[in-house]
Protein backbone atom coordinates (compact mmCIF):
# COMPACT_ATOMS: atom_id res chain seq x y z
CA UNK A 1 0.00 0.00 0.00
CA UNK A 2 1.37 3.44 -0.96
CA UNK A 3 2.68 5.76 1.70
CA UNK A 4 1.00 9.14 1.94
CA UNK A 5 1.60 12.82 2.65
CA UNK A 6 -0.57 15.38 4.41
CA UNK A 7 -0.28 19.05 3.46
CA UNK A 8 -1.54 21.91 5.64
CA UNK A 9 -2.17 25.44 4.40
CA UNK A 10 -3.17 28.35 6.65
CA UNK A 11 -4.89 30.89 4.40
CA UNK A 12 -6.59 34.23 4.98
CA UNK A 13 -10.12 32.82 4.77
CA UNK A 14 -9.65 29.13 5.53
CA UNK A 15 -7.51 26.35 6.95
CA UNK A 16 -6.98 23.53 4.46
CA UNK A 17 -5.77 19.94 4.90
CA UNK A 18 -5.09 17.65 1.93
CA UNK A 19 -4.02 13.99 2.08
CA UNK A 20 -2.56 12.26 -0.95
CA UNK A 21 -0.48 9.38 -2.21
CA UNK A 22 2.05 9.25 -5.04
CA UNK A 23 1.06 6.91 -7.87
CA UNK A 24 2.52 6.01 -11.25
CA UNK A 25 0.07 8.45 -12.82
CA UNK A 26 0.58 11.45 -10.53
CA UNK A 27 -0.53 12.47 -7.07
CA UNK A 28 -3.91 11.14 -5.97
CA UNK A 29 -5.60 13.35 -3.38
CA UNK A 30 -7.78 11.14 -1.20
CA UNK A 31 -9.04 13.85 1.16
CA UNK A 32 -9.30 17.62 0.99
CA UNK A 33 -10.96 19.35 3.94
CA UNK A 34 -11.30 23.05 4.68
CA UNK A 35 -12.60 25.00 7.66
CA UNK A 36 -13.35 28.73 7.21
CA UNK A 37 -11.58 31.27 9.38
CA UNK A 38 -12.40 34.95 9.65
CA UNK A 39 -10.07 37.66 10.92
CA UNK A 40 -7.78 35.01 12.44
CA UNK A 41 -5.09 35.09 9.72
CA UNK A 42 -4.15 38.32 7.98
CA UNK A 43 -1.85 38.49 4.93
CA UNK A 44 -0.29 35.17 5.92
CA UNK A 45 0.28 36.02 9.60
CA UNK A 46 -1.54 34.12 12.36
CA UNK A 47 -3.33 36.64 14.59
CA UNK A 48 -5.49 34.39 16.78
CA UNK A 49 -3.52 31.24 17.52
CA UNK A 50 -6.20 29.56 19.65
CA UNK A 51 -8.95 29.83 17.03
CA UNK A 52 -6.66 28.81 14.18
CA UNK A 53 -5.61 25.73 16.19
CA UNK A 54 -9.27 24.86 16.70
CA UNK A 55 -10.01 25.26 12.99
CA UNK A 56 -6.97 23.17 12.03
CA UNK A 57 -7.86 20.42 14.51
CA UNK A 58 -11.36 20.28 13.02
CA UNK A 59 -10.00 20.04 9.47
CA UNK A 60 -7.57 17.27 10.48
CA UNK A 61 -10.35 15.33 12.24
CA UNK A 62 -12.50 15.60 9.11
CA UNK A 63 -9.62 14.35 6.94
CA UNK A 64 -8.93 11.44 9.31
CA UNK A 65 -12.56 10.39 9.15
CA UNK A 66 -12.39 10.40 5.35
CA UNK A 67 -9.16 8.43 5.00
CA UNK A 68 -9.57 6.16 8.04
CA UNK A 69 -6.06 6.55 9.43
CA UNK A 70 -4.15 8.79 11.83
CA UNK A 71 -2.59 12.06 10.60
CA UNK A 72 0.49 13.20 12.51
CA UNK A 73 3.40 14.14 10.18
CA UNK A 74 2.55 16.98 7.80
CA UNK A 75 3.99 19.31 5.18
CA UNK A 76 3.39 23.01 5.90
CA UNK A 77 2.84 25.61 3.18
CA UNK A 78 4.64 28.87 3.94
CA UNK A 79 3.95 32.30 2.50
CA UNK A 80 2.84 35.80 3.47
CA UNK A 81 3.30 39.51 2.84
CA UNK A 82 6.65 39.44 4.66
CA UNK A 83 8.38 37.38 1.94
CA UNK A 84 11.37 38.77 0.03
CA UNK A 85 14.02 37.27 -2.25
CA UNK A 86 17.69 37.85 -2.94
CA UNK A 87 20.38 36.40 -5.20
CA UNK A 88 23.59 34.92 -3.75
CA UNK A 89 26.60 32.94 -4.97
CA UNK A 90 28.18 29.98 -3.15
CA UNK A 91 31.65 28.94 -4.38
CA UNK A 92 33.77 25.90 -3.66
CA UNK A 93 37.18 24.61 -4.82
CA UNK A 94 37.02 20.87 -5.39
CA UNK A 95 39.72 18.67 -3.82
CA UNK A 96 39.19 15.91 -6.39
CA UNK A 97 38.53 17.67 -9.70
CA UNK A 98 38.76 14.43 -11.72
CA UNK A 99 35.76 12.92 -9.91
CA UNK A 100 32.22 13.47 -11.12
CA UNK A 101 30.20 16.15 -9.36
CA UNK A 102 27.63 14.27 -7.27
CA UNK A 103 24.15 15.11 -6.11
CA UNK A 104 25.47 15.03 -2.53
CA UNK A 105 28.09 17.63 -3.41
CA UNK A 106 25.43 19.90 -4.85
CA UNK A 107 23.31 19.36 -1.74
CA UNK A 108 26.19 20.58 0.41
CA UNK A 109 26.25 23.79 -1.61
CA UNK A 110 22.48 24.12 -1.24
CA UNK A 111 22.73 23.60 2.54
CA UNK A 112 25.37 26.31 2.69
CA UNK A 113 23.03 28.67 0.83
CA UNK A 114 20.29 27.94 3.38
CA UNK A 115 22.68 29.14 6.11
CA UNK A 116 23.18 32.52 4.44
CA UNK A 117 23.10 35.29 7.03
CA UNK A 118 19.94 37.37 6.76
CA UNK A 119 18.23 39.90 9.05
CA UNK A 120 17.86 39.30 12.79
CA UNK A 121 14.16 38.43 12.48
CA UNK A 122 14.43 36.63 9.15
CA UNK A 123 14.73 33.03 8.02
CA UNK A 124 15.74 31.49 4.68
CA UNK A 125 12.77 29.39 3.58
CA UNK A 126 14.11 28.07 0.31
CA UNK A 127 17.32 28.14 -1.75
CA UNK A 128 16.50 27.67 -5.44
CA UNK A 129 19.47 26.83 -7.72
CA UNK A 130 19.60 29.21 -10.68
CA UNK A 131 22.65 27.75 -12.42
CA UNK A 132 26.34 26.96 -12.09
CA UNK A 133 29.73 28.01 -13.45
CA UNK A 134 32.24 25.14 -13.49
CA UNK A 135 35.74 26.38 -14.32
CA UNK A 136 35.45 28.14 -17.70
CA UNK A 137 32.02 26.69 -18.48
CA UNK A 138 29.53 29.45 -17.77
CA UNK A 139 25.77 29.30 -17.30
CA UNK A 140 25.24 25.59 -16.72
CA UNK A 141 21.56 24.87 -16.03
CA UNK A 142 20.54 23.82 -12.53
CA UNK A 143 19.83 20.23 -13.56
CA UNK A 144 22.95 19.68 -15.67
CA UNK A 145 25.87 20.07 -13.24
CA UNK A 146 25.68 16.57 -11.75
CA UNK A 147 28.10 14.24 -13.53
CA UNK A 148 30.44 16.96 -14.77
CA UNK A 149 34.07 17.45 -13.73
CA UNK A 150 35.93 20.58 -12.66
CA UNK A 151 38.18 22.27 -10.13
CA UNK A 152 35.77 24.99 -8.97
CA UNK A 153 32.02 25.41 -8.73
CA UNK A 154 30.24 28.76 -8.49
CA UNK A 155 26.60 28.09 -7.61
CA UNK A 156 23.93 30.79 -7.98
CA UNK A 157 20.82 30.72 -5.79
CA UNK A 158 17.58 32.59 -5.39
CA UNK A 159 16.85 32.77 -1.66
CA UNK A 160 13.25 33.04 -0.50
CA UNK A 161 13.32 34.79 2.88
CA UNK A 162 10.54 35.19 5.45
CA UNK A 163 10.01 36.68 8.89
CA UNK A 164 11.11 34.23 11.56
CA UNK A 165 8.35 35.22 13.99
CA UNK A 166 5.65 34.61 11.38
CA UNK A 167 7.11 31.21 10.50
CA UNK A 168 7.44 30.31 14.18
CA UNK A 169 3.78 31.22 14.80
CA UNK A 170 2.68 28.78 12.10
CA UNK A 171 4.84 26.01 13.55
CA UNK A 172 3.33 26.76 16.96
CA UNK A 173 -0.19 26.32 15.54
CA UNK A 174 0.69 22.89 14.21
CA UNK A 175 2.42 21.90 17.44
CA UNK A 176 -0.68 22.89 19.43
CA UNK A 177 -2.76 20.76 17.05
CA UNK A 178 -0.46 17.76 17.80
CA UNK A 179 1.02 17.78 14.30
CA UNK A 180 4.69 17.31 13.41
CA UNK A 181 6.11 19.34 10.49
CA UNK A 182 8.46 17.17 8.43
CA UNK A 183 8.87 19.53 5.46
CA UNK A 184 7.86 22.97 4.18
CA UNK A 185 6.89 24.17 0.71
CA UNK A 186 6.74 27.79 -0.44
CA UNK A 187 3.11 28.16 -1.55
CA UNK A 188 3.65 30.05 -4.84
CA UNK A 189 6.07 27.33 -5.98
CA UNK A 190 3.26 24.86 -5.35
CA UNK A 191 0.91 27.04 -7.42
CA UNK A 192 3.43 27.02 -10.28
CA UNK A 193 3.72 23.23 -10.13
CA UNK A 194 -0.06 22.89 -10.39
CA UNK A 195 -0.93 25.62 -12.88
CA UNK A 196 1.85 25.88 -15.48
CA UNK A 197 2.33 23.66 -18.48
CA UNK A 198 5.63 22.50 -19.93
CA UNK A 199 5.82 25.09 -22.72
CA UNK A 200 5.18 27.96 -20.33
CA UNK A 201 7.67 26.87 -17.69
CA UNK A 202 10.43 26.32 -20.26
CA UNK A 203 9.97 29.45 -22.35
CA UNK A 204 9.14 31.90 -19.55
CA UNK A 205 5.92 32.87 -17.81
CA UNK A 206 4.61 34.84 -14.83
CA UNK A 207 2.00 33.26 -12.55
CA UNK A 208 -0.34 35.41 -10.46
CA UNK A 209 -2.15 33.57 -7.67
CA UNK A 210 -4.87 36.00 -6.56
CA UNK A 211 -6.14 34.76 -3.24
CA UNK A 212 -8.14 36.52 -0.54
CA UNK A 213 -5.42 38.25 1.48
CA UNK A 214 -2.42 38.31 -0.86
CA UNK A 215 -1.54 38.10 -4.54
CA UNK A 216 1.48 35.87 -5.08
CA UNK A 217 3.73 36.30 -8.11
CA UNK A 218 6.07 33.64 -9.49
CA UNK A 219 8.28 33.99 -12.56
CA UNK A 220 9.41 30.71 -14.13
CA UNK A 221 11.87 30.28 -17.01
CA UNK A 222 13.83 27.21 -18.14
CA UNK A 223 11.62 25.23 -15.71
CA UNK A 224 13.26 27.11 -12.82
CA UNK A 225 11.65 29.57 -10.43
CA UNK A 226 13.40 32.90 -11.08
CA UNK A 227 11.46 35.25 -8.81
CA UNK A 228 8.83 35.16 -6.06
CA UNK A 229 6.99 38.14 -4.63
CA UNK A 230 3.92 38.92 -2.56
CA UNK A 231 1.48 41.80 -3.09
CA UNK A 232 -0.33 42.40 0.24
CA UNK A 233 -3.82 42.89 -1.20
CA UNK A 234 -6.13 40.70 -3.26
CA UNK A 235 -9.74 39.52 -3.35
CA UNK A 236 -10.55 40.55 0.21
CA UNK A 237 -9.52 44.12 -0.62
CA UNK A 238 -12.05 44.15 -3.47
CA UNK A 239 -14.74 42.93 -1.06
CA UNK A 240 -13.79 45.56 1.52
CA UNK A 241 -13.99 48.30 -1.13
CA UNK A 242 -17.48 47.20 -2.15
CA UNK A 243 -18.54 46.99 1.49
CA UNK A 244 -17.36 50.54 2.15
CA UNK A 245 -18.78 52.17 -0.98
CA UNK A 246 -22.16 50.39 -0.87
CA UNK A 247 -22.45 50.47 2.95
CA UNK A 248 -23.37 46.78 3.20
CA UNK A 249 -22.06 43.87 5.24
CA UNK A 250 -18.85 42.06 4.32
CA UNK A 251 -20.79 38.86 3.59
CA UNK A 252 -23.18 40.71 1.28
CA UNK A 253 -20.28 42.52 -0.42
CA UNK A 254 -18.64 39.15 -1.20
CA UNK A 255 -21.87 37.82 -2.73
CA UNK A 256 -22.35 40.99 -4.77
CA UNK A 257 -18.77 40.71 -6.06
CA UNK A 258 -19.26 37.10 -7.12
CA UNK A 259 -22.65 37.48 -8.79
CA UNK A 260 -22.58 41.00 -10.25
CA UNK A 261 -18.95 42.12 -10.25
CA UNK A 262 -16.97 42.85 -13.41
CA UNK A 263 -13.38 44.05 -13.78
CA UNK A 264 -14.09 46.42 -16.69
CA UNK A 265 -16.48 49.35 -16.29
CA UNK A 266 -16.65 50.29 -20.00
CA UNK A 267 -19.99 49.27 -21.42
CA UNK A 268 -21.75 48.89 -18.06
CA UNK A 269 -25.20 50.50 -18.12
CA UNK A 270 -25.02 53.64 -15.99
CA UNK A 271 -28.77 53.61 -15.25
CA UNK A 272 -29.04 50.13 -13.75
CA UNK A 273 -28.92 49.63 -10.02
CA UNK A 274 -28.70 46.56 -7.84
CA UNK A 275 -31.40 46.68 -5.17
CA UNK A 276 -30.42 44.84 -1.99
CA UNK A 277 -33.34 44.20 0.34
CA UNK A 278 -32.86 45.34 3.90
CA UNK A 279 -33.08 42.91 6.81
CA UNK A 280 -34.54 43.40 10.25
CA UNK A 281 -36.71 46.30 9.13
CA UNK A 282 -33.87 48.31 7.55
CA UNK A 283 -34.36 50.06 4.21
CA UNK A 284 -33.21 48.61 0.89
CA UNK A 285 -29.83 49.64 -0.54
CA UNK A 286 -29.36 50.73 -4.14
CA UNK A 287 -25.94 49.97 -5.66
CA UNK A 288 -25.33 51.38 -9.18
CA UNK A 289 -23.77 48.63 -11.32
CA UNK A 290 -21.41 51.16 -12.91
CA UNK A 291 -20.11 52.20 -9.50
CA UNK A 292 -19.63 48.53 -8.56
CA UNK A 293 -17.61 47.93 -11.73
CA UNK A 294 -15.52 51.05 -11.19
CA UNK A 295 -14.64 50.00 -7.64
CA UNK A 296 -13.59 46.52 -8.76
CA UNK A 297 -11.66 47.79 -11.78
CA UNK A 298 -9.72 50.27 -9.65
CA UNK A 299 -8.57 47.66 -7.12
CA UNK A 300 -7.78 44.95 -9.68
CA UNK A 301 -5.86 47.49 -11.75
CA UNK A 302 -3.81 48.32 -8.67
CA UNK A 303 -2.99 44.62 -8.18
CA UNK A 304 -1.97 44.16 -11.82
CA UNK A 305 0.08 47.37 -11.91
CA UNK A 306 1.97 46.22 -8.80
CA UNK A 307 2.66 42.86 -10.43
CA UNK A 308 3.80 44.54 -13.64
CA UNK A 309 6.25 46.70 -11.68
CA UNK A 310 7.72 43.63 -9.94
CA UNK A 311 8.13 41.85 -13.27
CA UNK A 312 9.91 44.86 -14.76
CA UNK A 313 12.22 45.20 -11.74
CA UNK A 314 13.09 41.49 -11.88
CA UNK A 315 14.76 41.81 -15.27
CA UNK A 316 12.48 39.16 -16.80
CA UNK A 317 9.96 41.45 -18.49
CA UNK A 318 11.35 40.52 -21.91
CA UNK A 319 11.90 36.86 -20.97
CA UNK A 320 8.33 35.66 -20.39
CA UNK A 321 6.98 35.11 -23.93
CA UNK A 322 4.27 32.80 -22.59
CA UNK A 323 2.74 35.81 -20.85
CA UNK A 324 0.66 35.74 -17.67
CA UNK A 325 -1.25 32.89 -16.02
CA UNK A 326 -3.95 33.77 -13.48
CA UNK A 327 -5.06 31.42 -10.72
CA UNK A 328 -6.50 31.61 -7.20
CA UNK A 329 -9.97 32.13 -5.81
CA UNK A 330 -10.36 35.62 -7.30
CA UNK A 331 -9.25 34.89 -10.86
CA UNK A 332 -12.68 34.10 -12.32
CA UNK A 333 -14.33 37.49 -11.95
CA UNK A 334 -15.93 38.65 -15.18
CA UNK A 335 -13.57 40.36 -17.67
CA UNK A 336 -10.49 39.79 -15.52
CA UNK A 337 -8.52 38.53 -18.54
CA UNK A 338 -9.43 41.61 -20.55
CA UNK A 339 -8.23 43.94 -17.79
CA UNK A 340 -5.01 41.95 -17.28
CA UNK A 341 -4.25 41.91 -21.01
CA UNK A 342 -4.68 45.69 -21.20
CA UNK A 343 -2.30 46.31 -18.28
CA UNK A 344 0.37 43.66 -18.97
CA UNK A 345 0.14 44.06 -22.77
CA UNK A 346 0.73 40.36 -23.32
CA UNK A 347 -1.15 37.07 -23.50
CA UNK A 348 -3.16 36.12 -20.40
CA UNK A 349 -4.83 32.80 -19.62
CA UNK A 350 -6.77 31.40 -16.68
CA UNK A 351 -5.15 28.36 -15.07
CA UNK A 352 -6.71 24.94 -14.91
CA UNK A 353 -6.28 23.88 -11.29
CA UNK A 354 -4.97 20.48 -10.33
CA UNK A 355 -1.92 19.92 -12.52
CA UNK A 356 -0.06 16.69 -11.59
CA UNK A 357 -3.21 15.49 -9.77
CA UNK A 358 -4.97 12.32 -10.94
CA UNK A 359 -8.56 12.56 -12.12
CA UNK A 360 -9.71 10.15 -9.40
CA UNK A 361 -8.69 12.65 -6.71
CA UNK A 362 -11.09 14.39 -4.35
CA UNK A 363 -13.17 16.70 -6.57
CA UNK A 364 -12.71 19.90 -4.55
CA UNK A 365 -8.93 19.82 -5.12
CA UNK A 366 -9.59 20.94 -8.71
CA UNK A 367 -11.13 24.25 -7.60
CA UNK A 368 -8.88 27.25 -8.32
CA UNK A 369 -8.60 28.15 -4.63
CA UNK A 370 -6.89 24.79 -4.04
CA UNK A 371 -4.19 25.30 -6.68
CA UNK A 372 -1.35 25.99 -4.23
CA UNK A 373 -2.05 23.08 -1.88
CA UNK A 374 -2.46 20.67 -4.82
CA UNK A 375 0.87 21.74 -6.29
CA UNK A 376 2.55 21.77 -2.88
CA UNK A 377 1.72 18.09 -2.48
CA UNK A 378 3.44 17.27 -5.78
CA UNK A 379 6.50 19.36 -4.85
CA UNK A 380 6.70 17.69 -1.43
CA UNK A 381 6.57 14.19 -2.95
CA UNK A 382 9.46 15.19 -5.24
CA UNK A 383 11.56 16.68 -2.44
CA UNK A 384 11.00 14.27 0.45
CA UNK A 385 12.87 10.99 0.59
CA UNK A 386 10.43 8.06 0.36
CA UNK A 387 11.69 6.64 3.66
CA UNK A 388 10.29 9.70 5.46
CA UNK A 389 6.76 9.38 4.12
CA UNK A 390 4.02 8.47 6.56
CA UNK A 391 2.74 4.94 7.08
CA UNK A 392 -0.96 4.30 7.56
CA UNK A 393 -1.88 3.87 11.22
CA UNK A 394 -5.60 2.92 11.37
CA UNK A 395 -7.96 4.93 13.52
CA UNK A 396 -9.47 3.12 16.52
CA UNK A 397 -12.09 0.66 15.32
CA UNK A 398 -15.44 2.27 16.00
CA UNK A 399 -17.41 0.32 13.43
CA UNK A 400 -17.59 0.89 9.66
CA UNK A 401 -15.66 3.88 8.40
CA UNK A 402 -17.91 6.84 7.66
CA UNK A 403 -17.49 10.18 5.97
CA UNK A 404 -18.21 13.51 7.66
CA UNK A 405 -21.92 13.13 6.87
CA UNK A 406 -22.15 9.73 8.54
CA UNK A 407 -22.35 7.78 5.29
CA UNK A 408 -20.42 4.51 5.18
CA UNK A 409 -17.20 4.73 3.16
CA UNK A 410 -17.10 1.87 0.67
CA UNK A 411 -13.83 0.39 -0.64
CA UNK A 412 -12.60 1.93 -3.87
CA UNK A 413 -13.21 -0.14 -6.99
CA UNK A 414 -10.32 -1.61 -8.97
CA UNK A 415 -11.29 0.56 -11.92
CA UNK A 416 -10.95 3.70 -9.85
CA UNK A 417 -7.58 2.59 -8.52
CA UNK A 418 -6.31 2.30 -12.09
CA UNK A 419 -7.30 5.83 -13.09
CA UNK A 420 -4.69 7.61 -15.17
CA UNK A 421 -3.71 11.22 -15.52
CA UNK A 422 -2.12 13.19 -18.35
CA UNK A 423 0.86 15.35 -17.44
CA UNK A 424 3.67 17.46 -18.75
CA UNK A 425 5.22 20.60 -17.35
CA UNK A 426 6.95 22.06 -14.36
CA UNK A 427 8.64 19.68 -11.91
CA UNK A 428 8.50 16.55 -14.09
CA UNK A 429 4.87 15.84 -15.04
CA UNK A 430 4.04 12.48 -16.51
CA UNK A 431 2.56 11.87 -19.93
CA UNK A 432 -0.86 10.31 -20.40
CA UNK A 433 -0.72 6.55 -20.05
CA UNK A 434 -4.25 5.69 -20.95
CA UNK A 435 -7.86 6.85 -20.98
CA UNK A 436 -9.11 8.95 -18.08
CA UNK A 437 -12.08 7.67 -16.08
CA UNK A 438 -15.18 9.81 -16.09
CA UNK A 439 -15.50 11.82 -12.88
CA UNK A 440 -18.86 11.84 -11.15
CA UNK A 441 -20.34 15.30 -10.89
CA UNK A 442 -21.39 16.50 -7.46
CA UNK A 443 -24.67 18.36 -7.33
CA UNK A 444 -24.08 21.96 -6.36
CA UNK A 445 -26.52 24.59 -5.22
CA UNK A 446 -26.84 27.52 -7.61
CA UNK A 447 -25.77 30.95 -6.41
CA UNK A 448 -29.34 32.33 -6.58
CA UNK A 449 -30.39 29.50 -4.26
CA UNK A 450 -27.61 30.44 -1.87
CA UNK A 451 -28.48 34.13 -2.01
CA UNK A 452 -32.14 33.43 -1.31
CA UNK A 453 -34.26 36.57 -1.19
CA UNK A 454 -31.47 39.03 -0.50
CA UNK A 455 -31.72 40.59 -3.96
CA UNK A 456 -34.93 42.17 -5.22
CA UNK A 457 -35.25 40.13 -8.39
CA UNK A 458 -34.27 42.27 -11.39
CA UNK A 459 -32.23 45.42 -11.60
CA UNK A 460 -33.80 48.77 -10.93
CA UNK A 461 -33.68 50.73 -14.20
CA UNK A 462 -34.31 54.11 -12.62
CA UNK A 463 -31.44 56.52 -12.86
Amino acid sequence: MNKFLTVVELCTTKVAVAVGENTDFGVKVIAHCTVPVRKMIRHGDVENTKKVVEALSTAVAMAQEEVGFVIHDVVLCLWGHYIRTCQITVSRDRKRPDEFISSQELKVLNDEALKYKVGADEKVLKAIPQGYDIDARIGIAAGEAEGMRGTRIDAYYLLVIGKENSVRDKFEVLKEANLNVIHTVVSPIGSAAAALNENESENGVALLDIGAGTTDLVIVRDSTVRECACIPFAGQSVTDDIKSVACITAEMAELVKIKFGTCVSDGVNDTKKLVIQGTGGSASTDVPLLLLAQVIEARMSEIFEAARYIIEQSGFAEKIPAGIVLTGGTCYMENIRELAKAIFERNVRLANAGGNITDSSEESIFDTYATSIAGAMKVAFDEIDASRLSQRVPLPDNGPATDIFGEEVKPESDAAKQSQQSGGGLFGRRKDKGPKPEKPQKEKASLPDILGGLFDGQYNNNA
